[in-house]
C-alpha cells in the first residue's frame, strides 16, 4: 500500500496553471518558439505541415502529462523523510517499542528537482528526445509530526508556499508560486518509514 498525503493543489500541473488544459498549450507554444520541431523533423526527414502539427501536439500532450503525474504530497514526504530530526526520532521509537516522539520542524524548505523526458519515435525508430526540467520549492512555516515504530504516523503543517519552474531544453515555459493547503491533520495510516534496522 502506498501512503500519500493530500494537498490542494495536488499535482504540479495544477500548481503551475490551475487548469491542466493550459499545460499542453503553453508547451506547444514554447516548442514552436524554440524551433525544436525543426530538429526533430530533420531527424525524421519529414517536413510537411500535418506532420509538424501532429508532432507538436503529441510532444506537448506528453510533456503536460509528465506534470500531471508529479504528486506534490509525494515530493513533500520524500523531502521530510531526509530530515535528521525525524530520522533520529524514528530510530528512538524502533529502539523503544511502543513509544511515540513528537517532532517540530520550524521554518524550512524542501527542494525537489525532476528531469523527465519524452522520446519521439517514427515507424518504430527513435528520432529525438525532448528533455524537461521541473523544479519545486516548498517553504513550510512549521511541521509537527508524530513518529512511532520508525515511521511518521501523523503530521500537521499549517502553512506552506510552493513555487514551480518548468522548462524544456533549458527554456522556461512557465513559473508560479502559490499557497498549498493540507487536510487539517493528516493521519498516515501505517505511516511513512523513516528508519530501517541494519
Amino acid at each position: 500500500m502506498t501512503v500519500s498525503i493530500e494537498t490542494d493543489p495536488s499535482t504540479a500541473d495544477l500548481l503551475l496553471f490551475g487548469d491542466p488544459r493550459y499545460a499542453a498549450e503553453a508547451l506547444g507554444e514554447a516548442i514552436d518558439a524554440q524551433r525544436m520541431l525543426q530538429t526533430i523533423r530533420g531527424g525524421a526527414r519529414r517536413a510537411d505541415t500535418a506532420f509538424r502539427d501532429a508532432l507538436n501536439g503529441n510532444v506537448a500532450q506528453a510533456g503536460s502529462e509528465l506534470l500531471s503525474g508529479l504528486d506534490l504530497g509525494t515530493c513533500l514526504l520524500g523531502g521530510w523523510s531526509k530530515y535528521r530530526e525525524l530520522r533520529l526520532a524514528a530510530r528512538k521509537t524502533v529502539e523503544n517499542p511502543g513509544s511515540t516522539q513528537l517532532v517540530r520542524l520550524a521554518e524550512h524548505k524542501i527542494t525537489s528537482n525532476h528531469a523527465p523526458y519524452v522520446e519521439v519515435f517514427l515507424d518504430g525508430k527513435r528520432v529525438a528526445r525532448v528533455d524537461f526540467g521541473i523544479k519545486l520549492e516548498f517553504d513550510i512555516a512549521l511541521l509537527q509530526a508524530g513518529v512511532s515504530q520508525g515511521r511518521i504516523m501523523s503530521f500537521h503543517a499549517p502553512a506552506c508556499t510552493a513555487s514551480i519552474t518548468w522548462n524544456v531544453r533549458g527554456f522556461t515555459i512557465a513559473r508560479n508560486e502559490a499557497p498549498i493547503s493540507f487536510k487539517a491533520r493528516a493521519n498516515l495510516g501505517k505511516g511513512i518509514p523513516l528508519y530501517k534496522e541494519n
